[in-house]
């Protein structure tokens, strides 16, 4: 509201405040509506395409990670560290898949 009020005593033409509302109406709704059209579903997808084309099996990304780094991570600090590891350095790898290779080290 202070804003509208600044904006009227500037002497700015209704259309800038008329925009104004517009644009605070608009923003959050726009980004409310993208936020939802990406469904976790989607984003499941997008994860298993990118594993399935770099990497495609647990054998080769096994090949790819450190393997001792993450073995001493998971025996000093657990599983679920060596988890986040992975997924920090592959942010696009599948959860399961993650989990699945730690627990095959």
């Amino acid at each position: 509201m202070a804003g509208v009020f600044f904006t009227l005593q500037a002497g700015l033409p209704k259309a800038v405040w008329i925009l104004c509302i517009v644009l605070a109406v608009a923003c959050p709704t726009a980004a409310e509506g993208r936020s939802a059209w990406q469904t976790p579903g989607g984003r499941r997808a997008e994860q298993r395409d990118w594993y399935a084309a770099n990497f495609g099996s647990i054998d080769a990304l096994r090949q790819a990670v450190d393997e001792p780094g993450l073995r001493r991570i998971r025996d000093e600090k657990g599983a679920a560290n060596a988890v986040r590891e992975v997924k920090r350095r592959h942010p696009k790898l599948p959860l399961h898949v993650a989990v699945t290779l730690v627990k095959a080290l």
